[in-house]
């Protein structure tokens, strides 16, 4: 009887497997020069993606979103299984679960050169200025719980730095490399500087949404993936193929 039992599970976990959707639908966000639909092979989060997982028969379907509207979709589980370039904070896992991070970046405060505050040593001397961030973004642990902070939503990073520019802010949080990148893009890149020490580092992570049962198996194969990169070299390779954008923008 236990052995039929036992035949008759495998069975099922076979029938399973063999079921198995091997689509994945990701929501993503244009995050230049790490990700979007302007970069060489559209950054190197999508390739790093792809080679997770491509050779394990995978299908990848992306929607380029807003950012806030691509955590609800993700979060829902209806129209994506996923989302990408996302930074882990313990609110999230009430609806994500989290593969291995597959980068790291530096936030910083960003500022004009001709602004007066050079450096700071804590966040309550911020309190007289304007602080732009992204709409739906978490930034560190600190910056977020600063209710003290003037802090101004904004649609994107493209959008913060144009704000920064033209004075509408006084400062914007960010990646470094972001920052510096929507800046060169704007002909401004001579005009802002990262003011004091970063804020956090941030590793960014694949996430799935805790509303399929099925992504839990799709996790496992995402981490599968990426020790396979990091094993083989793969992964290097990779970032070196990106090397002059992120070189020139960290």
């Amino acid at each position: 009887m236990k052995k039929i039992l036992f035949v008759t599970l495998l069975t099922v976990i076979s029938s399973f497997a063999y079921a198995e959707d091997r689509t994945i639908t990701i929501c993503s966000y244009e995050w230049a020069p790490h990700h979007g639909k302007a970069m060489n092979n559209g950054g190197y989060t999508a390739e790093i993606i792809k080679a997770i997982f491509e050779p394990q028969g995978y299908q990848i379907e992306k929607l380029f979103l807003p950012w806030k509207r691509a955590l609800i979709y993700a979060k829902e589980g209806k129209k994506c299984d996923a989302i990408t370039e996302i930074y882990f904070n313990e609110e999230r896992l009430e609806d994500y679960w989290f593969g291995s991070p597959y980068s790291v970046h530096e936030v910083y405060t960003v500022g004009l050169k001709s602004l007066p505050l050079k450096d700071y040593d804590d966040l309550t001397e911020l309190e007289d200025y304007v602080i732009g961030h992204n709409r739906g973004g978490s930034l560190s642990k600190a910056f977020d719980a600063a209710d003290f902070l003037q802090k101004k939503k904004v649609n994107g990073y493209k959008e913060g730095i144009e704000k920064l520019l033209y004075r509408q802010i006084d400062l914007f949080v960010s990646a470094k490399s972001v920052a510096l990148y929507e800046g060169h893009q704007m002909g401004g890149l001579d005009k802002i500087r990262m003011i004091g020490k970063p804020l956090q580092r941030q590793h960014v992570h694949m996430a799935f949404s805790k509303n399929s049962p099925q992504n839990l198996i799709r996790m496992q194969h995402y981490n599968e993936g990426l020790f396979s990169l990091l094993r083989s070299g793969e992964y290097d390779r990779i970032m070196q193929r990106h090397a002059f954008k992120l070189t020139e923008f960290r």
